[in-house]
């Protein structure tokens, strides 16, 4: 199976989530972030084999109800996908996610000429909405699920120009409890929202300034409040196993075959080492990713 069909199968399961479940999103861009990875051969070429079997699990079993239905293109995509998502940019979006299901979806549209349907800009364009509605998400404290209101905690103050450096920095040195970090992985979404802005800002700057930042400093406003409310802290550094996962080695795709957590090992892979070459790093100490896994 050729990276057109994978893509189809991702507009498809955008759709689809659209009708039923906005958060199925995450294996669209799950899948979208394996094929980026080969494409952009961020990955050595002996794994190839092991990401495409990743591929083919992922799509096996989650299968679509329908087929993409490839027809008339719906004209000014990129652009009315734009205006819809930096309109209420002053709502948290549910942290990001609005911002991290846009990106992936028009970085993939950028690279093929399967063209987008009007039927996919509805569906996307319901799913960003529905997303500005749904409130921050949870965050673990103690070892529950609780919402945090982002307008009723202390403002950090942290602001920085988001670059690929500054992502990368920001996740190596974020220092959170690894009971926290296990139980919603919010460190992989620091990750892939960061990387999301920082490539949207740069292929579509007629659009994006500072106005995706907003959610993405919310967040952070967040995990550093619930730090402040945990009583059992266990700090992640502390944790790391011997055995280092590492996206560049056969062992972390194994791991991902059996255990692909609604495709965030995938995400999570591609955005590190998208930044890592964007920034000129040479990623070699993977423990501090690990923490997000």
């Amino acid at each position: 199976m050729d990276i057109d069909f994978y893509r189809k199968w991702a507009y498809q399961k955008m759709i689809e989530s659209s009708q039923s479940n906005m958060w199925e999103g995450h294996l669209a861009c799950a899948v979208i972030a394996l094929t980026q990875l080969l494409e952009e051969k961020l990955v050595p070429a002996l794994l190839e084999d092991l990401i495409r079997k990743n591929l083919v699990k992922i799509v096996d079993e989650h299968a679509n109800e329908q087929q993409y239905r490839v027809n008339k293109e719906y004209e000014g995509f990129t652009a009315q996908m734009m205006r819809l998502l930096v309109q209420d940019n002053h709502s948290c979006h549910a942290l990001g996610h609005d911002v991290i299901y846009t990106f992936f979806l028009l970085s993939t549209l950028s690279r093929s000429d399967i063209p987008a349907t009007a039927e996919l800009f509805d569906a996307i364009g319901k799913i960003v909405r529905s997303f500005a509605e749904s409130g921050p998400g949870f965050v673990t404290v103690n070892g529950e699920n609780i919402v945090i209101d982002p307008d009723g905690i202390p403002n950090t103050g942290l602001r920085l120009q988001l670059t690929p450096e500054t992502v990368l920095d920001l996740l190596h040195n974020f220092q959170r409890p690894l009971q926290m970090e296990k139980g919603d992985m919010q460190l992989g979404h620091i990750l892939t929202h960061g990387h999301a802005i920082v490539e949207m800002k740069q292929a579509y700057r007629n659009y994006v300034h500072d106005n995706l930042d907003p959610a993405f400093y919310a967040r952070i406003n967040i995990l550093t409040y619930a730090n402040t409310l945990e009583e059992n802290r266990v700090e992640s550094d502390s944790a790391v196993t011997e055995s280092e996962l590492n996206p560049l080695e056969p062992s972390f795709w194994e791991q991902a075959l059996a255990e692909s957590r609604h495709g965030h090992y995938y995400k999570y892979a591609y955005s590190y080492l998208r930044l890592c070459r964007m920034s000129g790093r040479s990623p070699s100490d993977f423990r501090s990713f690990q923490r997000i896994l």
